[in-house]
């Protein structure tokens, strides 16, 4: 069951009732995806607040072993990983005019909660990434090429993500 199911089982029966309505019907399925699209960010947020969490830890650990060549690069890959999580929290309602426009189309909606799923589906690799990088500790070459990964990971999803909102620019044009 995807995040728009779940909210639409949310409604309570009086809701239900009103939302058959064709004027609200319209209005309560965007506000349904709005809210699906926003439950999902705030998911996509959570797991990678997490990994900055296992960064923030891993380079306290890096600094009680005396590895403090490799802290000015994890400061960076946390920055921006921070960015991304700030970047993808702060814009549930920043796109009010997309879903405030009379004619955008509830396929249009599905489309940027699609697009949010891919993203989704993405960040695992973030999460692997830093798994790796905690178990190479030992390893110079092995922890700095899995640094690098992860920075050049962390690009890509800032990039996508500017895409997203691209799109909808684009949409909210239209």
């Amino acid at each position: 069951m995807d995040l728009y199911d779940q909210a639409k089982e949310g409604m309570t029966q009086v809701e239900g009732m009103i939302s058959g309505l064709p004027v609200i019907s319209d209005y309560r399925n965007k506000e349904l995806r709005r809210d699906a699209d926003k439950k999902l960010r705030q998911r996509i947020a959570n797991i990678l607040e997490n990994d900055r969490r296992k960064l923030t830890g891993l380079q306290r650990d890096m600094t009680m072993a005396g590895r403090l060549h490799v802290l000015p690069e994890m400061e960076r890959v946390v920055g921006r990983l921070q960015l991304l999580i700030d970047r993808i929290r702060t814009a549930a309602y920043g796109y009010a005019p997309f879903y405030d426009a009379q004619e955008i189309r509830e396929e249009e909606l599905d489309q940027l909660i699609d697009f949010d799923q891919q993203m989704a589906d993405q960040i695992t690799i973030i999460g692997e990434r830093v798994d790796t990088l905690a178990a190479t500790t030992q390893d110079d070459e092995a922890f700095d090429d899995t640094l690098s990964a992860l920075m050049d990971d962390l690009v890509l999803l800032h990039e996508q993500f500017d895409q997203r909102e691209q799109v909808i620019s684009y949409l909210a044009e239209q």
